[in-house]
């Protein structure tokens, strides 16, 4: 079975397991990190989306496969 993607903008489409945080800026942006597939480096996405629907897509599907949720950082 193939991981879900979670489509960021238009150029980041990521798989739900590589992302490392969630993060909204003091001004309102909304950064994700994320490991890159291809090179295995960590990469920074701004998304289109709110911070709660981001969370709340990537914690469902980490607690019904019996992990930790990732927590929203909220940098002032």
């Amino acid at each position: 079975m193939n991981q879900p993607l979670v489509h960021l903008n238009r150029k980041y489409h990521v798989p739900l397991d590589s992302i490392i945080s969630i993060t909204q800026k003091k001004w309102g942006r909304i950064w994700v990190a994320f490991i890159d597939p291809k090179t295995k480096q960590k990469k920074i996405a701004i998304a289109k989306q709110g911070m709660s629907n981001l969370l709340t897509i990537v914690n469902t599907s980490k607690i019904m496969r019996g992990q930790k949720p990732l927590l929203g950082i909220y940098e002032q």
